[in-house]
């Protein structure tokens, strides 16, 4: 270990000393350790594996890892990262491949040159973070995490010198907080591309949503347990009632006696349906689902950018929703569509396996046979929803191949697929074209930022039948079953032990704070994640500067940061100018300018004692006066402070009366 700091042209071979090394290790687990959630489990054992047996080392409790070990490691490592993903590319199998590479790096890491590129490494991946998650709580990790970082390279390059740790991660905050400016401006002014500001991405994200192209019983109930946001919605004008808030997703049409599936339709060249009302107008925020569908009440009359309308009235969009997406929709919530369906859409909606669930069957049929009005034979399922003893419950049992059957004559507990997908049976048995639309019911809102909040346990299934003269209408057989899951929400619908977290269930101080920290995660969204090239020039435009183009942002954006940078430059120069003199100092400068004309020079090295006898050793006339004026001026310099006053003064006067 090096016992002094080498020349610059040497730092390079300089040997890292032990306090470095734990630094950097400690600095690559901060980095490093949010992603674990995102990392193969045997890359995150990597990682800890090779800090931990760096750390040993640093201690002397082992030696060196040999080269035709690491070798060998590094080639295993990058066959196994390809062996996971398929891929050396992309967000997930690159993040593994870096992470890998970055671990198996410490075990060679020891010269000064080492430490540094493990630092820079680790400044880059705090950035890869944002590629799969931009919420506020990540920002700030990742601020902390900079600040870290920064430490971390003051300190190896400190060497040396020991430096407080609460100085340290002032110095490296107050550094961070330096580069704020500079980071606003280049946010605001570097010129958007189209999209938003994290649209990199072109991986799935796990289907966030839940939803997804077909649905079976306990789908739904399982995705309903989870809390996560799904979308939020700011209205135009007031928000519609509870009732009325059915948010369309994918449509299912095919039915293999245990699933529904999607069934491929047609683009939807104009909008075909008749309204009674105006349009709804609202703006969604959708979060990241993995998927192509997107959110909208129903009936969606509208299309997003890069979106289309399929023949049943699904939008979705042309690439799969990988980012954050703000898009502006309209709704028609009373209309009439689909009264000229084709023979062949009608046909499939009528399909299902003879083989298949028995009773229902023989069930729907009976129906058709009792009543001629398919009214008749919807209000009869309904009425048989509503006054037997049917539950609603997530939690309901298990059930079998013919699993409508065991449902609707066993077990009758089911959550709102089970209505859904057993009605859409009947319907079809009773000769009634039927299909299950999924998506989301209601929503949460909040009054602090006015908007709806849907979450994941908003989810919901419901069906559509195919009436003549009137087209698709939309029945929805939990609202037999369980009226206040649609009117009030789902956690009224529910008993104590299986309700669902919900804001506005708590007491309301802390009700209000997460409704407001919610209304900040809504603004960052809408502000800093889709801060996009129209937000920008809108931005810009309310400014009214004058900046209308490309050239008018990068002649602004040189402009202010030269300018930022001029005005730290004359900070520093200003923090660092020469201390103002004392007014002792100062009379005595005026002294030795008038001794200087006779010819009496103060040497820098002399006492001012010294001078003194050196000045009347040459039979000066006025010697007791200057020794009166050289005694004030030490005892104003070194002796007590009470009387400083009235000794200036004094030398004041002794000065002025000094004839030279």
């Amino acid at each position: 270990m090096a016992s002094h700091n080498l020349p610059i042209r040497s730092i390079a071979d300089e040997i890292a000393n032990r306090s470095s090394i734990f630094a950097v290790c400690f600095c690559f687990l901060c980095s490093i350790g949010p992603h674990f959630r995102n990392l193969p489990l045997w890359v995150s054992a990597i990682v800890i594996v090779s800090l931990g047996w760096r750390c040993l080392q640093n201690l002397g409790k082992i030696g060196e890892l040999p080269k035709w070990v690491l070798i060998p490691l590094v080639f295993f490592g990058g066959i196994g990262v390809f062996a996971e993903y398929w891929t050396v590319v992309g967000r997930d199998a690159g993040l593994a491949l870096l992470t890998v590479m970055t671990s198996f790096k410490f075990f060679e890491s020891k010269r000064h040159r080492d430490l540094l590129i493990l630092v820079f490494l680790c400044y880059f991946l705090i950035a890869t973070h944002f590629l799969f998650s931009q919420s506020i709580f990540t920002a700030g990790l990742m601020f902390a995490t900079l600040v870290v970082i920064t430490a971390t390279l003051i300190t190896i390059n400190q060497r040396d010198d020991k430096i407080d740790l609460r100085q340290l991660l002032t110095f490296s905050a107050r550094l961070v907080a330096l580069s704020v400016p500079l980071m606003i401006i280049l946010f605001v002014l570097v010129p958007r591309v189209p999209g938003p500001l994290w649209g990199i991405s072109n991986e799935q994200r796990g289907g966030v949503t839940g939803l997804s192209d077909h649905m079976s019983p306990g789908q739904i109930s399982n995705l309903i347990r989870s809390n996560e946001v799904a979308f939020r919605v700011d209205f135009e004008d007031k928000v519609p009632a509870q009732s009325m808030l059915y948010w369309r997703g994918p449509v299912m049409a095919q039915y293999n006696g245990s699933r529904w599936y999607r069934a491929r339709r047609q683009v939807l060249n104009r909008f075909n349906l008749t309204v009674t009302e105006p349009a709804v107008k609202y703006t969604v925020t959708l979060e990241p689902n993995g998927e192509h569908w997107l959110l909208a009440l129903d009936m969606p009359t509208k299309l997003v950018p890069g979106s289309l309308m399929t023949e049943d009235f699904q939008l979705v969009s042309t690439k799969k929703i990988n980012d954050l997406l703000r898009y502006s929709m309209e709704s028609h919530l009373a209309y009439q569509v689909g009264e000229n369906e084709s023979l062949e859409y009608l046909g499939l909606t009528l399909e299902y396996p003879a083989t298949r669930n028995p009773e229902t069957i023989s069930l729907g049929k009976s129906l058709a046979e009792r009543f001629d009005r398919n009214e008749d034979i919807i209000d009869a399922v309904l009425t048989m929803f509503r006054e037997q003893e049917y539950f609603y419950t997530l939690r309901p049992p298990a059930l079998g191949d013919d699993s409508v059957d065991e449902f609707l004559f066993g077990t009758r507990r089911g959550f709102c697929e089970h209505y859904a997908g057993s009605f859409a049976l009947l319907m079809r048995a009773a000769g009634i074209p039927a299909r299950v639309v999924t998506g989301y019911q209601g929503g949460e809102y909040n009054n602090v930022g006015n908007y709806l909040i849907v979450r994941q346990s908003d989810a919901h299934a419901w069906t559509e039948v195919w009436l003549e003269n009137r087209g698709w209408v939309r029945i929805d057989p939990t609202a037999a079953v369980s009226p206040s899951r649609i009117e009030q929400g789902l956690d009224d619908a529910l008993s104590d032990d299986e309700s669902i977290f919900r804001i506005q269930n708590r007491n309301p101080l802390f009700g209000n704070l997460l409704y407001s920290w919610d209304n900040l995660q809504h603004s960052w969204n809408d502000w800093i994640i889709n801060y996009d090239d129209r937000k920008q020039r809108n931005f810009l435009s309310k400014l009214e500067l004058g900046i209308e183009n490309w050239s008018d942002m990068v002649f602004a954006l040189v402009f202010l940061l030269l300018s930022v940078t001029g005005l730290f430059w004359l900070i520093v120069r200003y923090r660092e100018r020469p201390p103002k003199p004392e007014a002792y100092e100062i009379l005595f400068k005026r002294v030795l300018k008038k001794l200087s004309k006779r010819g009496f020079q103060k040497r820098p090295s002399e006492d001012t004692r010294a001078f003194l006898e050196r000045v009347s050793s040459r039979d000066f006339p006025q010697r007791d006066q200057l020794a009166d004026i050289v005694e004030l001026y030490n005892r104003i310099k070194y002796g007590r402070q009470d009387d400083t006053s009235r000794r200036l003064n004094s030398m004041r006067t002794l000065i002025k009366s000094l004839e030279l």
